[in-house]
């Protein structure tokens, strides 16, 4: 029985393909094509030729047929083997444009290139049943409408509950000017720190201000101290309704709030922000590529709901943390519906959080979620590589949360030292990337974690889809977060940046999603899949990218500790939401099913402290390592 390979020309001229096969094959066993085949117009299916799977396939031997097709002035090679099996064959696909391939694809996938005439095409693989074999379709389309044709690769990088006054509130002192404001005209100063600002509670420094630091310190708690690396400890509110009492007053109430968290310890420090000295990594980041001071995270609340926003649009009505699995569409599973090949990486031996809150969709999968060490060896790869050697088109990166091993996500009150270690890590990947040209690297925080920041958010917040009230606080979505770091790290981006929104709509975390669609000329399957207003409404960042020339990326400081001499939480250090999350995921996992409401409220009554938490997983032990 045949495979039939079949090319579908959506473009608005008609093509021609020769095709050769390696090595020969007689025409008993394939219609071997003389001359080239013409490909007309209108997206009709014109069969180039057909291969026998058996008869003529030895056992053990390969045979790969080219069809080389010239696309926008630029050589285009569609490319079927076939390798023989005792009763038949396995065939793959490849698709190899400018020197860059998909690599040998058992599955449907598809390559993105800008070709010659400087226009971006799109070409795709499809196996279709047809009987005991699958046909294979090739299909060529112009991208029309998209962005940043010089990007193969988006890189997001989500770290945890920190505002942007507190670790980036210093970087341009008071004097000093960014080398360029997006959009221009809009206000040449970044919106940081000055010494003047301030909050005020009636039972703290007798009433007085307490004003903002350049800088953490020290802090005594009875006879024990609080390092500056650790500050703000504990951890600050970071329910919608403390962030509510917050945000009110114009950003009066962070003191006031911290009253309530702490104990005995000075409530003084939820004042205090990190120096540039401190925090030298996430600064240099800032300061040699684009950050913004206008980006906001979604919801004024916590982790899972502003998560949820990147990565769907949506919370699905919920408003504070939600540990039981949410059941809606990604936009990994758009990427997945468009043959764009997309993967979670994160750090540790337990599963991400994304896993986590999507874990009956993604329970048993295993190709689209990886480590760290995998991520480093795709950035190595050199450019010519084959594409299912290299970074995906989407890669989604995740800090360790501290369950096992330091916490790098910047948390409080943990160290923020690993977190630098873990960023500077990431980057450092990128940028001795042979193709970081063609990589977007951009570093976010979900949500601002209860740390003080001066922004009031915006409202006038476009409704998300689904969910768009949550029924237990009954808040519209219609307000946006306190502001969070957002740092875009390119090539084409100028040196100094500091961006805003081009549009009247504020930047937030559904302006990923934006760029993702618009990339990848994908309004049809996000208006069918993602239809999220919020997305619909938000900027995509193609105007940060504003070099026509590759800048160079500098080389990062040494960060600011070792972590052989950071020591992991104590027992009685209490777990934040976020670690009892993924610990809660990770029985799940064990499990083979995500746990019940029941299950959920029993295990999280177990977890309150790191103690708990090792306990927890050495009965899970039998079911680890868990990714």
């Amino acid at each position: 029985m045949p495979t039939n390979v079949y090319v579908a020309n959506d473009l608005s001229d008609g093509l021609s393909a020769s095709t050769q096969i390696s090595p020969g094959l007689s025409s008993d066993y394939w219609s071997a094509p003389s001359g080239s085949t013409s490909l007309p117009t209108g997206g009709g299916q014109t069969e180039l030729y057909w291969i026998d799977r058996n008869e003529g396939i030895t056992d053990h031997d390969t045979w790969t047929v080219t069809s080389t097709v010239t696309i926008g002035g630029s050589p285009v090679l569609l490319q079927i083997q076939l390798v023989g099996t005792f009763a038949s064959s396995d065939i793959t696909a490849q698709i190899v444009a400018n020197g860059n391939g998909t690599g040998w694809q058992a599955n449907d996938t598809q390559l993105k290139f800008v070709a010659s005439d400087g226009l971006t095409y799109n070409v795709t693989a499809s196996y279709v049943s047809d009987g005991s074999y699958n046909d294979v379709v090739f299909a060529v389309s112009q991208l029309q409408d998209t962005i940043l044709p010089q990007i193969d690769h988006v890189v997001v990088l989500m770290m945890e509950n920190r505002s942007l006054d507190n670790l980036l509130g210093w970087i341009y002192p008071s004097g000093t000017t960014p080398a360029q404001v997006l959009p221009a005209g809009s206000s040449p100063t970044y919106d940081g720190l000055n010494s003047s600002l301030s909050n005020t509670d009636p039972s703290v420094n007798n009433g007085q201000p307490v004003y903002v630091s350049n800088g953490t310190t020290d802090w005594a708690e009875g006879s024990t101290t609080i390092s500056e690396w650790f500050v703000p400890s504990p951890d600050p509110g970071e329910e919608f309704d403390h962030v509510t009492t917050q945000i009110s007053n114009d950003m009066g109430g962070f003191l006031t709030d911290y009253v309530t968290q702490q104990t005995g310890t000075p409530a003084e420090q939820i004042m205090q922000c990190y120096s540039v000295a401190q925090l030298p990594i996430i600064s240099t980041l800032a300061t040699s590529f684009a950050v913004s001071d206008a980006w906001f995270c979604s919801v004024p609340s916590q982790t899972w709901p502003n998560r949820g926003f990147v990565q769907t649009g949506s919370s699905d009505g919920n408003i504070n943390n939600n540990y039981l699995p949410w059941d809606i569409t990604t936009v990994f599973d758009v990427f997945g519906a468009n043959n764009l090949s997309w993967m979670v990486y994160n750090d540790g031996t337990l599963q991400s959080l994304t896993k986590t809150m999507f874990l009956g969709q993604y329970l048993g999968n295993k190709t689209n979620f990886s480590g760290i060490s995998e991520f480093q060896a795709a950035c190595a790869q050199p450019t010519g590589a084959p594409a299912n050697q290299k970074l995906p088109a989407f890669s989604f990166v995740e800090p360790n949360f501290g369950v096992i091993g330091n916490d790098e996500s910047y948390h409080p009150p943990h160290d923020v030292r690993p977190g630098e270690q873990f960023l500077a890590t990431i980057y450092t990947a990128i940028q001795q990337s042979p193709y970081r040209d063609n990589i977007l690297f951009i570093v976010l925080f979900d949500e601002h974690g209860g740390t003080y920041d001066h922004v009031e958010p915006p409202s006038g917040a476009q409704p998300p889809a689904p969910g768009a009230v949550s029924s237990s606080e009954n808040f519209t979505f219609d307000r946006f977060g306190v502001r969070v770091p957002a740092i875009i790290v390119s090539s084409w981006v100028t040196p100094g940046t500091v961006f805003r929104s081009n549009t009247a709509v504020p930047l937030d975390h559904t302006s990923v999603l934006a760029t993702l669609r618009d990339w990848q000329g994908l309004s049809g399957a996000f208006a069918a899949n993602l239809p999220s207003p919020r997305i619909a409404a938000a900027p995509n960042l193609a105007f940060v990218l504003s070099e026509t020339e590759a800048q160079s990326w500098p080389t990062l400081p040494t960060p600011p500790a070792s972590l052989a001499v950071i020591p992991e939480p104590d027992d009685s250090e209490p777990l934040n939401s976020v670690q009892q999350s993924v610990l809660l995921g990770a029985s799940g996992i064990a499990a083979g099913r995500p746990l019940t409401a029941a299950e959920t409220h029993a295990a999280r009554a177990r977890l309150r402290t790191h103690g708990d938490g090792r306990a927890f997983l050495m009965a899970l032990q039998p079911h680890l390592p868990l990714r």
